[in-house]
Formats: structure tokens, C-alpha cells, sequence
């Protein structure tokens, strides 16, 4: 019997072509979003969206949705450097046909998401 092969899954344009912009986006004085963009043909094709805070000095991840693996999922971290929730699902990614539109539309989500849950994901963050 032959082996079967690996499922593909969707990988967005390298850069180049494809554009890549970081930026920031302040929550409060000590919490930020740190977002990750990835653009080809006015497309959003790849992003992450990734919550901070700083702890005494240091920069710490405390939650995070991205792209990746053919799936956008999210992330959730503890303090103690725990993983509290590891790729928990929120949309397949399709292999080709509509993976830029699923990816670009899911985009304002996300960030939205992560804006509206950023104290309660630091109040996770504190006890995990």
C-alpha cells in the first residue's frame, strides 16, 4: 500500500514579492498590540496580531492570532511562561481557490477581537 501523501496547506507569497509592515498600536502605558502584515496585490495574505505587555522592563507575549499551518487560530500565554491555549481554531485557510480573501477578510476580525479582549487576557496572563 502506498503511503499518502501530506495534506498541502496554504503558504502566502514570500517577501518579496510580497510586502511586510510591523507596527504597534498602544493599549496603555505598559500594553500594546504588535501587529505583523503581510500584503501581496492588495491583499492582506499573512498577518499576526500579538498582545504585549511590559513586565518589569521586558516585553512579554500574553495572547496572539495568526496565520499559519493553513489555519488562523489563536494563542494564549500564562506568566509563568505557560502555553494556556495552543492553536485553538478559528478558520481553516483554504489551500488555494479564495485563500487571500479568506485571510484578508479575517484580518479586522482579529484585530478587533484583540482589542475588545486585551484586559481579559491580561488578567489571564497575571494568574496563568
Amino acid at each position: 500500500m502506498g503511503e499518502t501523501p501530506p495534506k498541502a496547506v496554504y503558504r502566502p507569497p514570500k517577501v518579496p514579492p510580497a510586502e511586510q509592515v510591523d507596527f504597534d498600536i498602544p493599549c496603555s502605558e505598559q500594553d500594546l498590540l504588535r501587529v505583523r502584515l503581510r500584503t501581496y496585490r492588495n491583499k492582506i495574505v499573512d498577518y499576526a496580531v500579538m498582545q504585549l505587555t511590559s513586565d518589569y522592563g521586558t516585553w512579554e507575549e500574553v495572547a496572539r492570532i495568526d496565520c499559519c499551518g493553513g489555519t488562523i487560530h489563536r494563542h494564549l500565554f500564562g506568566r509563568s511562561g505557560t502555553v494556556l491555549l495552543d492553536h485553538e481554531l478559528i478558520r481553516d485557510i483554504p489551500e488555494r481557490d479564495g485563500a487571500w480573501d479568506v485571510v484578508h477578510d479575517s484580518y479586522e476580525g482579529a484585530l478587533d477581537e484583540m482589542q475588545e479582549k486585551w484586559e481579559d487576557n491580561l488578567r489571564r496572563w497575571r494568574s496563568g
